[in-house]
């Protein structure tokens, strides 16, 4: 209480009739007195001025009266559904003590009958009553039991909403319908949002009033959004559904059709598989026949490397895959190289031979390559000479021509297999007599003559037409072997035409060559009967010509052997690195560069680019797979530390794009976060669906710690092209 006067002093005190009170010194003009009067009635207060001096101020009455309680309650009225639960507040006024006693019609804290109300004021309503049915909530205030107020609580049954399906996966892109069921009023409208935001919008998925979700184009794949639909009647009542997005499925690649290209072809491309799917294996088999052949270009630097550098472009472009694929086949067992051949010119007349000839005649072939300059550096037939002055015949074409490109070392039978005498020896096809006997034949050819000079002798090396004769140079005396003989007196061409029909009509040419075409484009290890099949054809492709490239590459790629889908135990061939880059860059739709930089990287792996390291190849075709009996040519240039660098150089065109490669990841940019996406892919265009179940769950494992989309693709790629599942071409 505050007393208003003058001259007060810090030492005065108030009197509440007669007796003294705490008193408050606040200024000359203000005192605050403190204290509780104990009884009703009238007060008398006056202030004293202590001694010395003591004076007494004048007095004022003061009445006392009891306090009036007041309470009041809010909501005052309310609907709360069955089940559910409401806070109410108290007011006391009239009261130092506010505290408040809760109950429901008359029972305090009431009873699972009405409803029960906490000491807080929360009032949770019965689960079962009728509908309709009203309670009373009351508060009485403590200091004074008989002040109550009350509210009207209406019970109601609760308006739910629920939305079916509650779950579902949905593509990017994709749309799917959800139902809302409304219970508890008769307004069953509902309004529906995507994450919060009514009707969805373009980056969650967007929903219609009628419930038809449509998810976003492009979402984190595994990402979820809520769809919600809420009561019109109740805006608290919502039900949710859970839709987790995830990317279409890779589409499957026909295993039939991708054997068929890695067989045809440096490799499968999308738009390859697409065209076989609509064509069917033999109409693309025969348009391939009938594409223009690619152009060899001639290089005005004259370098070998330049040439090197398009060779490797050209593997991965060339519309004509057929055609470069034989040639290259064709290539490993006609041999040249670089390694001798220095400059690009030296080589291209044996290489356009192989592209012009590869679906020709092997008869016109080997008379041709026997003519090229490139052939007659190589092995050394330009300027060999009959016995003489001026030198002797050069045994190296006589050697290879049999040995490597017609009859092979040993006596085959038709089927492919190694004739035995009668005491389980192989039977050899030649001897030293022969070569010398077919050396002889072979003289008299000379480099042709270079533009602007003359010369009626023995040129030096010109590489800008086929060789030329020399009949002075040229053994003019018969030559008698492999069980035929030569007359004496043909010209230089007519011997060669001798040489080559002989071994064109020696019974182990078919089996050998259809043995080396089989295990170059097909597999290391053919069956006798599949072996037999094609060299029929080489004999005769069926109107009576022998030796039809054309008709022995379609019975190559078509026959049943070809054709098994289903990998067999000593199916396939391993991939060497040419096929295995190559392959793998026109899988993802890219190529090597016209200017790339990445040929001395083949060196490295024992592939060098048109550089085999002899007339052999870049592998013995007699090579067997370590510790095997089977035949593995290409495993001789598999070795450990070939295969580090192999791999070395499958990352570097993984993840280093631009200048030297290209290719397309595309194709699993929806999977960066969808490890089983991500992996199927790999198998689908990687593997043409056949990676086991077990190397999948290796992938995922290997791959799902990396930190971002990219390097999980990168992870999943690089880890399936290094697996043996895609080294080896089934």
């Amino acid at each position: 209480m505050s007393f208003n006067g003058a001259n007060f002093a810090a030492d005065s005190v108030v009197l509440a009739n007669g007796v003294a009170m705490p008193t408050t010194y606040v200024s000359p003009t203000k005192l605050v007195v403190s204290g509780t009067a104990s009884q009703v009635g009238s007060i008398q207060f006056k202030v004293q001025q202590p001694a010395p001096g003591m004076v007494i101020g004048n007095s004022v009455n003061l009445q006392v009266a009891v306090p009036t309680v007041s309470i009041a309650l809010t909501p005052s009225t309310a609907s709360v559904a069955l089940g559910a639960s409401r806070s109410f507040a108290a007011t006391v006024t009239g009261s130092a003590n506010t505290s408040v006693m809760w109950s429901v019609n008359g029972v305090a804290g009431g009873s699972s009958a009405v409803g029960t109300i906490t000491s807080g004021g929360i009032y949770t309503a019965p689960a079962v009553m009728p509908a309709g049915s009203t309670v009373a909530v009351t508060a009485a205030a403590a200091a004074s039991p008989s002040t109550v107020a009350s509210a009207t609580v209406t019970l109601t049954v609760p308006v739910v909403v629920t939305v079916s399906p509650g779950t579902t996966t949905l593509l990017l892109g994709a749309s799917h319908s959800f139902s809302a069921t409304v219970t508890g009023s008769a307004n069953t409208a509902v309004t529906w949002s995507v994450n919060g935001t009514t009707g969805g919008s373009p980056a969650v998925g967007t929903i219609t009033s009628g419930g038809v979700f449509t998810a976003p184009a492009a979402m984190p794949v595994g990402s979820t959004v809520l769809v919600r639909a809420t009561a019109v009647a109740n805006g608290t009542s919502y039900g949710g559904a859970v839709v987790t997005l995830t990317s279409p499925p890779p589409p499957a690649v026909s295993l039939a059709n991708a054997r068929f290209l890695e067989q045809t072809s440096f490799g499968p491309t999308p738009a390859t598989l697409a065209k076989v799917q609509q064509m069917g294996q033999a109409a693309y088999l025969e348009e391939q026949f009938n594409l223009p052949e690619t152009v060899i270009p001639v290089l005005v630097d004259n370098s070998m490397g330049t040439l090197r550098q398009w060779a490797l472009h050209n593997y991965t472009v060339a519309p004509d895959q057929l055609r470069q694929r034989v040639a290259y086949s064709l290539g490993q067992i006609i041999v040249t190289s670089a390694n001798k051949l220095i400059y690009a010119d030296e080589i291209l007349p044996w290489l356009r031979l192989l592209s012009q000839h590869a679906f020709g005649n092997y008869r016109t072939l080997l008379l041709e390559v026997s003519k090229s300059p490139s052939m007659g550096k190589y092995l050394d037939l330009a300027n060999s000479v009959k016995p003489g002055v001026a030198g002797g015949a050069n045994e190296n074409y006589a050697r290879e021509i049999m040995q490597l490109f017609t009859i092979g070392l040993w006596q085959l039978n038709p089927d492919g297999s190694t004739t035995l005498d009668a005491a389980g020896y192989p039977i050899p096809t030649y001897n030293q007599a022969t070569i010398q006997q077919v050396s002889l034949a072979l003289t008299g050819w000379t480099y042709a003559t270079a533009p602007g000079a003359t010369s009626v002798g023995l040129n030096w090396e010109y590489f800008g037409a086929p060789m030329i004769t020399r009949a002075q140079f040229h053994d003019m005396g018969s030559k008698t072997f492999l069980g035929v003989t030569i007359p004496a007196g043909q010209t230089v061409e007519q011997d060669l035409e001798s040489v080559v029909d002989t071994l064109m009509n020696h019974p182990n040419t078919a089996p050998f060559i259809a043995t080396r075409l089989i295990r170059l484009m097909v597999m290391s290890n053919p069956s006798p009967g599949y072996i037999q099949r094609v060299a029929d054809v080489f004999v005769n492709n069926g109107s009576g010509v022998r030796g039809d490239l054309k008709a022995v590459v379609t019975a190559i790629v078509m026959d049943p052997e070809a054709r098994q889908d289903v990998p067999t135990v000593n199916g396939g061939r391993l991939k060497e690195p040419i096929l295995q880059t190559a392959g793998f860059l026109r899988s993802l739709n890219g190529q090597f560069t016209s200017g790339q930089q990445l040929t001395y990287m083949f060196d490295y792996i024992a592939q060098g680019v048109l550089a085999p390291p002899s007339v052999f190849n870049w592998y013995s075709p007699l090579y067997h797979v370590p510790k095997s009996s089977l035949f593995g040519p290409e495993f001789q240039i598999y070795t450990p530390s070939e295969a580090a660098s192999r791999g070395n150089l499958m990352y570097h065109l993984l993840t280093t794009q631009g200048g030297d490669s290209t290719l397309d990841l595309a194709p699993f940019q929806p999977y960066g976060n969808d490890m089983a996406g991500l992996v199927e892919a790999a198998n689908q265009i990687l593997l043409y669906g056949r990676m086991p179940e077990a190397m999948k769950t290796v992938l995922i494992n290997a791959a799902a710690p990396g930190y971002d989309a990219k390097t999980r693709i990168e992870t999943v790629i690089y880890l399936t092209i290094l697996s043996g599942q895609y080294a080896v071409q089934y």
